[in-house]
């Protein structure tokens, strides 16, 4: 257990190298690398805010509507 954790942290620590190699041998990869950044961030950003004010809503007892009101 104790070798896995320590090669899952190394290979960590490693990964920015091996993506700055990918992105030197080629401009097209570079891009692709870029725009995939993009995309996986803004997508963590906006669903990490729903589930921030899912959880706030939650906790908190506001938004959302109340049970209807029958017309008397």
């Amino acid at each position: 257990m104790q070798g896995l954790l320590s090669e899952l942290l190394q290979s960590i620590i490693d990964m920015p190298g091996w993506f700055l190699d990918v992105a030197l041998n080629d401009p097209l990869a570079a891009l692709m690398l870029a725009v995939g950044a993009v995309i996986t961030t803004v997508s963590v950003v906006f669903f990490g805010y729903l589930s921030l004010g899912a959880a706030l809503s939650l906790f908190s007892g506001s938004g959302g509507r109340g049970p209807p009101q029958a017309n008397r």
